[in-house]
């Protein structure tokens, strides 16, 4: 009895209204990662209550639920509904923005975070944000430039902020302003509380310095915080397609296949690296098939896949190789 009277002063208090039932089993069966029985009364709530003050709040779960329920479209939809109708709800934009470089969208996540920082302002975050989806589309450059600009107006103290620190170092190893700022996204990396970002980044940098054992342990540190990460599965894929101790072609294609499966067959990018490990494995139909889809996932309103070129040339070659 206490701890109903005590949920309806707390739904008083905030909303201004008694609780709506579907959204307190949703809330438990939230808290219990139960998704799909959340998914299904937050759902339900939406629809017998569509105009209550606590709508905006249950899209945002509902979202997250949806998410972990692999449905990636429908959360994007909830999440665009809350940051159009409800345009300084910060954490739907910083939602949004992950979810779409989740899937392989970064192109979207920069236009996201830039529309809640012209509704909200500036903070260390949403600018670290900004700045890592520009960097890992690859553009446009007015945007970059833009992020980059923001990027050097924060105040000195919260430049700071791991993410954007990790965007920083990242942007000079792209810029190629030297050595030392691979150090420094080393050093961001290696600390214990490091941002899951700036682990990703540097074993990706390792990779493309070569060092690809190196790049391994950390991709490996990465998998023991997430270990469904589409990124990080399709950057130890694409380990195991380097020359060397590592090489194993039929490895990676196990890997890239799990990137792209949790992306929902989204991401230009993994689905990149899944070509060229059928490509290695012999299967030049199966590489085929994967980077035309590629190549149809990088064609998209905001922005070109940065790899384009490259994934042109390997859907030639293979169109070529398989007319022989």
């Amino acid at each position: 009895m206490s701890h109903r009277i005590s949920l309806y002063l707390h739904w008083w208090k905030t909303w201004k209204t008694l609780p709506v039932r579907s959204w307190v089993k949703g809330a438990a069966a939230y808290r219990a990662s139960n998704f799909i029985e959340a998914e299904r009364h937050y759902t339900k709530g939406l629809e017998s209550h569509p105009h209550h003050p606590a709508r905006y709040s249950a899209r945002l779960d509902l979202a997250f639920c949806l998410f972990k329920n692999g449905k990636f479209i429908a959360a994007e939809e909830q999440l665009q509904q809350v940051t159009t109708f409800c345009p300084e709800f910060r954490e739907a934009y910083v939602r949004l923005s992950q979810l779409q470089l989740w899937i392989g969208h970064s192109s979207e996540a920069a236009w996201s975070v830039r529309r809640a920082i012209q509704k909200i302002g500036i903070d260390p975050e949403l600018v670290g944000l900004l700045l890592l989806a520009v960097l890992d589309s690859g553009g446009p450059v007015y945007l970059m430039q833009e992020a980059v600009k923001l990027a050097h107006q924060m105040e000195t103290e919260k430049r700071t902020h791991p993410l954007l620190e990790t965007a920083l170092a990242r942007l000079q190893i792209i810029t190629g302003e030297g050595e030392r700022d691979s150090a420094q996204l080393a050093r961001i990396a290696s600390s214990p509380t490091a941002p899951l970002e700036a682990i990703v980044l540097y074993a990706e940098t390792l990779l493309e310095e070569e060092r690809v054992p190196v790049a391994q342990q950390y991709l490996r540190r990465a998998l023991m915080i997430r270990p469904d990460h589409p990124r990080v599965l399709s950057l130890m894929a694409h380990s195991y397609l380097r020359a060397g101790e590592s090489y194993n072609p039929p490895y990676a294609v196990q890997l890239a296949v799990a990137s792209c499966q949790g992306t929902g067959w989204s991401s230009p990018r993994e689905m990149h690296i899944l070509a060229e490990a059928y490509y290695r494995s012999g299967d030049k139909v199966a590489a085929l098939v994967v980077a035309s889809r590629a190549k149809l996932a990088g064609s998209r309103p905001w922005g070109t896949y940065r790899y384009a070129k490259n994934l042109e040339k390997l859907i030639e070659s293979l169109s070529s190789g398989t007319q022989a």
